[in-house]
């Protein structure tokens, strides 16, 4: 286990600076300067006027009688500064690649490089800590922030090394004990964590079932759901920047699903639907968005089990999805405050699993095993990934971008930001669940029914590259 003690957060590392304006004081026409610091980074200062920096001539502002900038620099503000991403950078020397999460040249075979070509979105390209989201570019792993200019984007505030967390779960034994895990004929069956290092599992076991938190100092408190319902997934708001300790630790704001019925099981009629946790309420587990029972045949493989509402996530804009919840393969984002919900769209297969990828996108896992990004803001949706089985469960590491998604063989899939495969990490002993911990570890749930509750946990990449 890595050490505790905490490094610099992300967003601390870096600070995206603004481009540099254009004189414009007294009345002068707009673009008019006397020096190029009065100029944006693309631009040197020629007959008092900013005009585009020739390529041949990047950023070194020779023509305003300063000296030239280095390689991988551009000039702002007076002050020569690294950013070979931007594209006025001067160009880096042979050899050398641009290394855009430091800003740097290096040495193309050096570790720990965020570097490549980018990809085309809309009338920009999408360099490396950027990637394209509804015709735009937005920040991605490892990076907090992006800079551009009209041609394209490129990340700001990145990470070379996986920053450590301000605060670690219990320690894995204590996860492990039957409080938290077990119960009668079953026991936990998904695994969450907030950004203040709490975990959380709802249960499948007979009778009612219950939500559990475990604070890091290993403090239980449990509160008990409707009566015989089972419970399918749970699932915790996590504020964007809190997985490397820069969130503000609060405690997450806390749904999950009932997934059994009379007609798929279960004993009484109690609804199908969506609940939400009320600290300290006279009732703490209200039912907010009523589902119709929705039968599956995956991927557990058990009909009491494979029924109602799933996919449960929060997105990075704090709004809860969940899919079959009027009938399967519907995706609709729920506002559980309000007991209201709306459909996204409506996939052919139901769907199995969710995950947060982007600023605007979640990954959705169907029935078969197709994955696909879904624009949350217009429903449409792209191919992620396509595994030819059944999917239990997804996550995304917010330092590499890598996708990790738990199939039912029982197997941990590995893919790159684009939906390449990667090797897969080494197998578990049985069906479970994934869960990233603030702690910078991917967590494994042995699910708790059929089989034997368990908490497994993995190492993950400690620089890029790794």
């Amino acid at each position: 286990m890595r050490s505790p003690f905490a490094l610099a957060p992300l967003a601390a590392l870096l600070l995206a600076l603004p481009l540099a304006g254009c004189g414009d004081d007294d009345g002068a026409p707009a673009g008019a300067c006397t020096t190029a610091a009065e100029c944006a980074g693309s631009e040197r200062c020629v007959d008092g006027r900013c005009v585009p920096t020739p390529e041949t001539d990047a950023g070194t502002g020779t023509d305003a009688g300063t000296p030239p900038c280095a390689a991988g620099q551009v000039r702002r503000d007076g002050v020569c500064a690294n950013d070979c991403g931007d594209p006025s950078a001067v160009a880096c020397e042979a050899g050398l690649v641009c290394n855009y999460a430091t800003g740097a040249c290096a040495d193309a075979g050096a570790s720990g490089l965020l570097t490549g070509e980018g990809e085309a979105c809309g009338e920009r390209t999408c360099l490396p800590g950027t990637e394209c989201a509804g015709g735009e570019c937005v920040a991605a792993p490892p990076c907090a922030a992006t800079r551009c200019d009209e041609s394209a984007c490129w990340g700001r505030a990145c990470a070379s090394e996986r920053p450590t967390a301000l605060c670690a779960p219990a320690p894995l034994e204590r996860m492990n004990e039957p409080d938290f895990i077990a119960g009668g004929d079953g026991g936990a069956f998904d695994l969450e964590f907030d950004d203040a290092c709490n975990a959380y599992v709802v249960t499948m076991i007979s009778g009612p079932d219950f939500l559990r938190q475990l604070e890091p100092d290993g403090t239980l408190t449990v509160w008990t759901g409707v009566t015989n319902l089972n419970m399918g997934e749970v699932a915790v708001l996590r504020r964007p920047g809190g997985e490397f300790g820069t969130g503000d630790g609060e405690l997450g704001e806390v749904a999950l699903t009932y997934v059994c019925c009379a007609s798929c099981g279960c004993v009484g009629d109690d609804p199908q639907g969506v609940a939400r946790l009320v600290r300290g309420a006279t009732e703490e587990l209200p039912m907010e968005v009523i589902a119709t029972p929705s039968p599956g045949a995956g991927p557990w493989g058990v009909t009491a089990v494979d029924t109602g509402p799933y996919g449960l996530t929060y997105d990075a804009r704090d709004r809860l999805y969940v899919g079959n919840v009027e009938a399967n393969g519907d995706l609709v984002r729920a506002d559980v405050a309000a007991g209201t919900s709306e459909t996204l769209t409506t996939f052919e297969e139901r769907v199995h699993a969710t995950a947060v990828f982007g600023p605007r996108s979640i990954l959705v896992a169907l029935a078969g095993g197709a994955v696909v990004e879904v624009d949350t803001e217009t429903g449409a949706t792209t191919p992620f990934a396509e595994l030819a089985t059944d999917v239990t469960s997804m996550v995304r590491d917010p330092f590499t971008g890598r996708v990790y998604v738990s199939t039912p063989e029982p197997a941990i899939r590995v893919f790159t930001p684009d939906g390449e495969p990667l090797d897969a990490l080494e197998a578990p002993p049985a069906a479970g669940r994934l869960a990233y911990a603030p702690d910078g570890f991917l967590y494994y749930l042995v699910v708790g029914w059929p089989t034997t509750a368990q908490v497994l946990r993995y190492a993950l990449p400690e620089r890029l590259g790794d």
